[in-house]
Formats: structure tokens, C-alpha cells, sequence
């Protein structure tokens, strides 16, 4: 009919299968006309570069085999699946896709040994420990996503990466839309995530990998490195926000560096209850979580463990922990001070154990006298011995008893005599002694009589005595009805 506009059917995309040539394949890509482009079980030789193009379809390339790298960088498409496929690397930086990336069962690298990052923390400027940071111009990933965008999900379950040197994945400042699954992920190299975005939640369970740095990652839901996770170097989740869970329960730091690294991390809960005690230390300094879940069978080695800083309203484990073991928990940070007792000591507190609290202040003072020289050190012992630097006042009450009860039996087989020859007041050698013992008050005996000799040195080692232990008492009491 005059006038009718006939609508151009989309072109399909070239039919390829077998071995085909990677300029084949990328015209047939790029010129599907906005049809569908899928392919199955290629075998593509030569290098496929599709860096910068834009396509608007997906692309599926499930099952290839490619024998170079795969260059995306600055590639923009709806989506992108690449399950199952075999290639030495795949360089994405800068990728953007309004849905997801798929790499599920895909098989990448050269198959060479393991290589470990240099993420040991060296000496800072400021004489603290830092880690040192990557130079990522110099340095290659076999999976690169430096500054890409994936709208939807990251998909890396059951995915291999062998080889390709010491970062398996490298994807700083990475923006995921959905989560990152990598469920059984197995990798040679360590995962470079800092300063990554992930709106929902990362999740690792059963993962073995070479290490991972996440510092500043920010994540909205949990971050699950658990149920059999593995990792052989370090795993860095410094300055990092997570807005669920932070759990390795039931995972492994293995050798030969697999230690945590979680200073200034913010989580409602942390959970570090391991398969087995971890081959390298646990930083957990400057740390905010809400819940600090535990087990005592896996604390790390003392000398391992740097608690200073660390914040949290509850500690929980998976059989109860008595406040003796906790504070053999605290003392496994050699440089643990007063901040890490006393936060210790808020944690019982805020549960109700005033008792469990009182412990731990006490033994915060013991721990810090440690550090006293040798006159501060018997001082504090003194003080420790006779009322618990304030936190037993009742070790001071039966000090007072016992020291009114010896006073006693000494002034009854020796009386002093009167003072001036008047002998009208009754002698009574167990109120004269508490008359001594106790300063703030007077019974009227103190006076009255006029011990001479060693009798003298009794009364004066008596209303010394007296004094100390009053004072300890009265701190003791202040202390109580300042928590109350």
C-alpha cells in the first residue's frame, strides 16, 4: 500500500561454530544489527578486541576457548556472560554493563604457581605499621576491572584463576549493582577490591584464594568468607563499611600468610570463629562492630592477636568463655593497655556482670604495673595484696578485722598505762586497738592511754595501718556508687 512504512527486521547474528578466527568473531559481534549475539563452544585464535565498542545487546560467549587475552577495556553492553570459558586473561578495566557479568565455571590464567602480593605492612611515616600500596600502573591482574561498572550481579562461582602472577583480580574502585558471588572460587593470586562498591553482598563461601585487599571496600550487605573459606595470604578489610555480617566462620588462614587485617573496619557484626587457629596475626585495632563473635579454640597466637581500639557492645562464642579466659584473650596483645580492659569491662557491664566487670578492672591494674619500675612494682603489689587496688574492698575489711583482732591479743597481755597515773577509765584492749585502727573517728581510748617501748611501735603500725586501709575502703565504695 502507497505510504506504508515497512519495518526492518533486526539482522541475526552470523551463525559461527568450531574454530573461527577472532575477526570473525568480532565483526559478527559488532554487526548483529541489535540482535541477540550468542555463541557456545567456540574456539577463537587470534585476539578478540572489543575495547571502547558499544553494544546494545547482550553478549554470551559461554564454553569458548580462547587462546590470548581477551581485551574489553571501556567495553560498554547491557550484559555480559562468559561461563564456562578458557582464556589466559581478561582485561576489562573501565567495562560498563547495565546488568551482569558472568564468569561462573570459567577456567583463566596460565596455569603457573601461586604468587603472593607484597601487602606486608612495613614501617609508616608516623613509626606505625602500614601496608604498602599497590602501584597500579606497574601492576598486572589476569582479571582486570580497574574502575568498571557492573549494574547487576558479579558472577565468579566455581571460577578458576591460575597463574598470571601475584593478583589474580584486580578491580580497585570496582562498582557492582547487585552482589559478588564466588562461591567455590578458586585463585592462585590475591583479589585487589579496594575502594570497591557493592550494594548488596560479597560472598565467598568455600572460596580458596591467594589473599584479598578490600580496604575501603563499602558494602551494603554482608561480606561471607566462610563455610570453608580459604585464604594463603593476607586478607585486608581495613577502613572498610559493611553493612551486615562480617564473618569467617569455619574458614581457614592457612600458610604461609594468612593472617587478618581488619584495623578501623565498621560492622553491626563480626565473626572470627575459625576452623583452626590462623598461621599469621589478627588486627582488629580501631575496629567499631556492634557483635564480636569468637571461639577461644582459634584465638590467634599471643604476640598475633592487636586489640587497642577496638570497639564493641557484646562479645559472643560458640561455648561460654569465662572472664579468666577473656582477659587470657586481652594479655595475647602485648601491647593491650588500659582501653582494651576497660572496654572489656563496658562489654560485661552493658550484660548485666558487675562482677565480671570489677575482674577485669582489677586486672587492668595488674597488667599496667607490670610496666611500673621496680619501686612501682612493689607498690602495686602492696596495694594489690591488701585491697585489690580498690576493686576487693572487703580484702581491706578483713585486713582491718584481722589487724583489730592481733592489736587486741597484743594490748590485752600488754595494757599500756594511763595517761598522767589516771586510771578511771576502764581498759579495754579491743577498743583501744579499733580506737587505732580507725582515723576517722574517735572512741576516747586513743588518748587515754600511753603505750612506751614496742608497745608504741604496735600502736603506730596499727593507726598506719588504719589509715591505708580506710583510704582503700573509701576508694573502693566510690567506685561502687559511681557505676551505680
Amino acid at each position: 500500500m502507497p505510504g506504508r512504512v515497512r519495518r526492518r527486521r533486526p539482522r541475526r547474528a552470523r551463525p559461527l561454530s568450531g574454530t573461527v578466527a577472532a575477526a570473525m568473531l568480532r565483526a559478527a559481534i559488532t554487526e548483529s544489527g541489535g540482535a541477540p549475539v550468542a555463541y557456545d563452544g567456540l574456539r577463537v585464535t587470534g585476539q578478540l578486541d572489543l575495547t571502547h565498542c558499544r553494544l546494545e545487546t547482550p553478549l554470551a560467549l559461554t564454553g569458548c576457548v580462547f587462546d590470548t587475552p581477551l581485551e574489553l577495556t571501556g567495553l560498554t553492553a547491557p550484559a555480559l556472560d562468559l561461563s564456562g570459558s578458557t582464556l589466559p586473561a581478561l582485561h576489562a578495566d573501565q567495562l560498563t554493563l547495565d546488568g551482569e557479568l558472568r564468569l561462573s565455571g570459567a577456567r583463566l590464567g596460565d596455569g603457573g604457581p601461586a604468587r603472593f602480593p607484597l601487602t606486608e605492612p612495613v614501617a609508616g611515616a608516623d613509626g606505625g605499621r602500614a601496608p604498602r600500596r599497590l602501584k597500579e600502573g606497574a601492576a598486572r591482574g589476569v582479571v582486570q576491572l580497574a574502575d568498571a561498572r557492573v549494574g547487576g550481579n558479579l558472577l565468579l562461582e566455581e571460577a578458576t584463576v591460575a597463574g598470571g602472577g601475584a593478583w589474580s583480580l584486580l578491580a580497585p574502585r570496582l562498582s557492582v549493582g547487585g552482589s559478588v558471588h564466588a562461591r567455590a572460587l578458586r585463585t592462585s593470586g590475591a583479589l585487589y577490591l579496594r575502594d570497591a562498591r557493592v550494594t548488596y553482598a560479597v560472598n565467598l563461601h568455600a572460596a580458596d584464594v591467594g589473599g584479598i585487599d578490600a580496604t575501603g571496600l563499602v558494602c551494603g550487605g554482608g561480606f561471607y568468607a566462610d563455610w570453608g573459606f580459604r585464604s594463603a595470604g593476607q586478607v585486608l578489610l581495613r577502613s572498610a563499611e559493611v553493612g551486615g555480617v562480617v564473618t569467617f566462620h569455619d574458614g581457614v588462614l592457612a600458610e604461609p600468610a594468612g593472617s587478618l587485617l581488619l584495623s578501623r573496619l565498621r560492622a553491626p557484626r563480626l565473626r572470627i570463629d575459625l576452623r583452626r587457629p590462623p598461621h599469621g596475626p589478627v588486627h582488629l585495632q580501631d575496629a567499631t562492630v556492634d557483635v564480636l563473635v569468637d571461639s577461644d579454640d582459634t584465638w590467634a597466637a599471643p604476640g598475633a592477636l592487636h586489640l587497642e581500639g577496638l570497639t564493641y557492645q557484646r562479645l559472643e562464642s560458640a561455648r561460654p568463655v569465662d572472664v579468666r579466659s577473656r582477659l587470657g584473650w586481652l594479655t595475647r596483645d602485648a601491647h593491650a593497655g588500659a582501653g582494651s580492659f576497660e572496654q572489656l569491662a563496658k562489654s560485661y557491664e552493658a550484660a548485666g556482670d558487675e562482677r565480671a566487670a570489677r575482674t577485669v578492672r582489677h586486672a587492668r591494674e595488674r597488667h599496667l604495673r607490670r610496666r611500673d619500675g621496680l619501686t612501682g612494682r612493689m607498690w602495686g603489689a602492696v596495694q594489690d595484696a591488701l585491697f585489690g587496688y580498690g576493686y576487693v574492698p572487703r580484702r581491706a575489711l578483713v585486713w582491718l578485722v584481722s589487724l583489730a583482732a592481733v592489736g587486741s591479743l597484743w594490748f590485752a597481755r600488754h595494757p599500756p598505762r594511763p595517761v598522767g597515773g589516771d586510771a578511771r577509765r576502764a581498759w579495754d584492749p579491743v577498743l583501744y586497738s579499733l580506737d587505732l585502727l580507725v582515723p576517722v573517728a574517735s572512741l576516747g581510748h586513743r588518748g587515754a592511754w600511753d603505750p612506751v617501748g614496742f608497745d608504741k611501735a604496735v600502736a603506730v603500725f596499727l593507726t598506719v595501718s588504719g589509715w591505708v586501709l580506710a583510704t582503700a575502703v573509701i576508694a573502693g565504695a566510690r567506685r561502687v556508687l559511681a557505676r551505680g
